[in-house]
């Protein structure tokens, strides 16, 4: 595309202000997400699903064998200038803050006759610097883990941590009239309009151009320069060098940078945005990795961050050119209050309000989810925000800076168990009488292995990979298994899983047949599960494909606790059906008569309108519980739309669903008046996407240990005496999908394709 024809463009959507176009063109600036919850279908009457084989509290169901199931196969803050804006702050991510002195040279000696220069001697930049209590401050800007600032002067100060030299100002105190940092590196322009790089140059993005410009922007790994007439870009995105890039408009009057996209401020006040084009990227945003897309504004001011793109439009309000996509809306869409500057992070932005106070929104990252952003009390100018580190200008020039809550040296290393075996699909795990675990996987298989790489090599414990169908479908297969907690008088081991009532064909949509969610147990001889003696004893239909749950735990009541999710129905508060329930029932000296039993303390068990296996409901997929010291369940619900949930409750308990999604209820749902028990905790998606219980922690004063499916944060939840529950993190993994704790309270994680983890306190000696 030329640069004739671009320019056309954009006067012509100036004119017209085709905002949809727009909005879609800069949206294609994010990274694809994946979400792991589904569209939930529209909710209208349902007619009630085939009734489950149960038992009711006067009747024994006659209960299908083994032999019944169907054989399957298997920035720069500054403050605002009078006559021409000024660039903001890349994104990046931060640590302590403050400045590095100048670089002494050495002076030629002057003697009785001539003697030669002596050489220089470097002084090295310690590893870190704090913010000095006495600089004040024309400009700052924030990176990674490191900020820098320049003075009245015009010479800079750098803080916070030295990576890669990232403190190091090159020549000693050159005299600077701009600076922008990135990553780990920072670029300024000097007052001659030459530009000055120093840090991080892994990619080139330290090594800029020659020549005179008058505006400058530092991304994540590259940055670009605006001179008259032309833009120049270099560092990562650029292999060969500083490229004056062609298809872009020259009629830009400032201009800001994120991870591999640059967005500017035309003359006629809209933003332009375009992307490195390097083949990363252009799988990432589409084709044309440089293609350009323009936002009609009129817009005063850029707020880049790392993967959005906002502006401040001329009436102070602030628009985001993600504020409609599914992940990352909530960290790009603004309040309403008015600004007069604002600096995008990695997922959060803050600005500075009309009032002159700082206002943040979105998420750090990582998060601990629930919390508000920090930001420092009192009178600002300008703001620039890294990744988590952040810094403000007071109205006298000296700098505020501060973290978010999260920014904190993780308690907790992964370390790989099993010799570092990767599992293609694992779910759940359980302990052996003889010290060995069993690692249980979606497709069917159950192994037990031993954690000390000399014993004995892993045993297949039970395959039914052949009589369920699994896996084409994600929700498809086993999800739990369980050994009795009385192992020696009642040798068993139960499976919960989902399968499908029908033989798919080859090439058939697999979505198209009705499941069923079946509880099935095994005797389980010289440690393997004996597969004849497979008996169903819970076979509940599942007419629709998604949200399925799949949590199995034994109570120190011996009863068995069973989550079903609500197949997407509005079944959820429905007492006659079993979708959305936590189910209790008695598993001892089951028969194919008599599969289970109705404990008699049930909640329901005298209720002639609802089913008496019923213990706990109103929930949408709670795919993960642990039971709290007192006997109540931790229940771990994966949201709908808005947010995800953790409660905590016994007997009886309706959590909501549908009518409540977290805190925030349908008109004319009262939680209180309506009986509902509210979740102990919640965090909407800007934080993550899927809540992944968990197990309660008792050498972690008993808290409830969960992670976030989309982030692979993994945080402890806890009750603060002051606060109530709170959550912090412990570890940062890779999409876990499960946890498993043993008797000596050693945490395990797993993940789809990887190797299982073992959470151990930072500096543990195995």
């Amino acid at each position: 595309m030329n640069s004739k024809r671009i320019t056309e463009i954009a006067r012509v959507m100036t004119r017209r202000f085709n905002a949809i176009y727009a909005l879609i063109a800069c949206t294609a600036l994010a990274f694809a997400f994946y979400s792991c919850n589904e569209s939930t279908p529209t909710e209208q009457p349902t007619p009630l699903p085939p009734t489950a084989t149960r038992v009711a509290p006067t009747a024994v169901p006659e209960a299908p064998t083994l032999a019944n199931f169907h054989p399957t196969p298997s920035s720069i803050a500054t403050t605002p200038p009078t006559q021409q804006p000024t660039p903001q702050p890349p994104t990046a991510t931060a640590s302590a803050i403050t400045p590095v002195p100048a670089t002494p040279t050495s002076q030629p000696q002057i003697e009785s006759r001539p003697t030669p220069t002596a050489t220089p001697t470097p002084t090295a930049v310690p590893d870190s610097l704090p913010l000095p209590d006495d600089a004040q401050f024309t400009q700052i800007a924030a990176g990674w883990h490191h900020a820098c600032g320049l003075q009245a002067d015009g010479t800079a100060l750098c803080w916070g941590r030295n990576i890669s030299d990232s403190l190091k100002i090159p020549g000693g105190n050159l005299t600077l009239s701009q600076i922008s940092a990135g990553l780990n590196f920072t670029c300024a322009l000097r007052v001659n309009g030459a530009i000055a790089c120093w840090g991080e140059n892994e990619a080139g993005q330290a090594s800029p151009p020659d020549g005179r410009f008058y505006d400058i922007a530092a991304g994540q790994n590259h940055a670009c320069a605006l001179s008259a007439g032309a833009l120049t870009c270099w560092g990562k995105g650029f292999p060969d060098g500083p490229q004056t890039i062609q298809e872009i408009p020259t009629f830009l009057s400032t201009i800001q940078a994120g991870a591999g996209f640059t967005c500017g401020l035309t003359t006629d006040a809209d933003m332009a945005c375009w992307t490195n084009g390097d083949e990363e990227l252009e799988n990432k945003f589409g084709d044309d990795g440089s293609e350009l897309a323009i936002t009609p504004g009129p817009f005063a001011e850029l707020a880049i961050g790392l993967h959005h793109a906002c502006a401040i439009k001329s009436d102070g309000s602030v628009f985001c050119a993600l504020e409609e996509r599914k992940h990352y809306s909530q960290r790009a869409r603004p309040p309403s209050t008015k600004f007069v500057q604002a600096t995008g992070g990695w997922y959060h932005a803050c600005g500075i309000t009309e009032a002159s106070d700082i206002e943040c929104w979105g998420s750090g990252a990582p998060g601990e989810p629930g919390q508000r952003l920090r930001a420092p009390k009192g009178k600002f100018t300008a703001v620039s925000i890294g990744w988590r580190n952040s810094c403000a200008l007071r109205p006298d020039g000296y700098a505020a800076c501060w973290r978010q809550p999260d920014f904190q040296i993780l308690p907790f290393d992964l370390r790989e168990a099993f010799g570092g075996i990767s599992f293609e699909q694992p779910v759940d795990m359980f302990s052996l009488p003889d010290g060995r675990l069993a690692v249980v996987e979606r497709k069917g298989v159950i192994t037990a292995y031993s954690d000390e790489p000399n014993d004995a090599p892993p045993q297949i414990m039970l395959d039914i990979s052949d009589i369920m169908f699994c896996c084409e479908y994600r929700h498809d297969g086993v999800s739990a298994a369980a050994l009795d907690p009385q192992f020696e008088e009642f040798p068993f081991l139960y499976v919960y899983y989902r399968t499908l009532d029908e033989h798919p064909a080859e090439g058939e949509d697999v979505t198209q047949f009705e499941g069923r969610l079946q509880l099935a147990r095994f005797r389980v001889e010289n440690g393997q599960a004996v597969r004849d003696s497979g008996l169903i004893m819970l076979d509940v239909p599942q007419p629709y494909k998604w949200f399925y749950a799949g949590a199995m735990r034994f109570g120190a009541d011996g009863m068995l606790y069973i989550a079903t999710g609500s197949n997407a129905s509005g079944w959820t508060q429905s007492l006659q059906v079993m979708h959305g329930k936590i189910l209790r029932i008695d598993v001892r000296g089951a028969t194919p008569e008599q599969p289970y039993r109705i404990p008699p303390d049930n909640p329901f068990v005298d209720d002639p309108e609802a089913l008496p296996e019923i213990w706990i409901y109103g929930m949408k997929n709670p795919w993960r519980m642990d039971f709290a010291p007192d006997g109540r369940l931790f229940i771990a619900d994966v949201g709908r739309s808005h947010y995800e949930e953790i409660s905590l409750a016994g007997a009886g308990a309706n959590l909501g669903m549908y009518w409540c999604e977290g805190n925030l209820c349908k008109e004319g749902k009262d939680p209180d008046a309506d009986g509902f028990t509210a979740p102990i905790f919640t965090y909407g998606r800007d934080d993550g996407c899927a809540v992944i219980g968990g197990v309660t922690a008792p050498h972690l004063n008993n808290g409830f240990i969960f992670a976030d499916y989309c982030t692979g944060r993994v945080f402890l939840l806890e009750d603060d005496d002051q606060e109530g529950w709170r959550a912090r993190i412990l570890a940062q993994t890779k999409r876990t999908i499960s946890f498993y704790i043993d008797a000596d309270g050693t945490v395990y994680t797993l993940a789809y394709g990887k190797p299982i983890m073992r959470m151990l306190p930072v500096g543990d000696q195995e």
